[in-house]
């Protein structure tokens, strides 16, 4: 049973995967990414869908009511942090 703080926060540099986790804040300031995986830009709610996938939790509606309260809540807990997108990542 994860929550997005198990790698998010208390996880956050840690590696999985050969891939740094990133701390929630700051986390939405560099989106939409440029992703080589996707080859193309994503955006945030494909993110939380892969998310999802890889801890084997319930996926959602892309641009559903819990992805867009998910990413109002990120954003709020960012205010005051620059915005830096779009972002390129592995």
């Amino acid at each position: 049973n994860f929550s997005c703080f198990d790698c998010h926060g208390v996880g956050a540099g840690k590696s999985v995967r050969l891939e740094k986790l990133s701390p929630a804040l700051g986390h939405v300031t560099h989106w939409p990414v440029y992703r080589s995986k996707w080859g193309a830009i994503g955006t945030l709610h494909r993110r939380f869908g892969g998310c999802n996938k890889q801890v084997r939790a319930k996926d959602f509606k892309p641009q559903g009511q819990e992805y867009r309260e998910l990413e109002f809540f990120l954003t709020y807990m960012n205010n005051g942090h620059e915005l830096n997108g779009p972002g390129a990542r592995r």
